[in-house]
């Protein structure tokens, strides 16, 4: 019988659903694709970013496979800001 380290690896290689954002950040100098959930703050409280889904990407435009296990705790909320500031940036300027 799998582990439940298998059936988690493949739900995150789904692709994005209807209630997921994704942003590409630039992060200690390379581009990182984030995909994962989005929630619209409340007034006077700033964004959050769930990563789901970090790659790397590169110079061809290839993506690595998921590395969210791979990176440490902090450098993943350094990217899920960035990622949270991302999409309100292109939320305020289609608005």
């Amino acid at each position: 019988m799998p582990s439940l380290a298998t059936y988690a690896k493949v739900i995150r290689r789904q692709p994005p659903q209807a209630d997921q954002q994704r942003a590409v950040v630039l992060t200690a100098g390379l581009f990182w694709s984030v995909t994962g959930e989005f929630s619209t703050p409340a007034p006077g409280c700033s964004p959050a970013f769930i990563a789901s889904d970090i790659r790397l990407v590169n110079d061809d435009g290839s993506e690595t496979a998921d590395m969210l296990d791979l990176l440490a705790d902090a450098f993943v909320s350094q990217i899920e800001e960035q990622a949270a500031e991302s999409v309100m940036e292109d939320r305020r300027a289609a608005a």
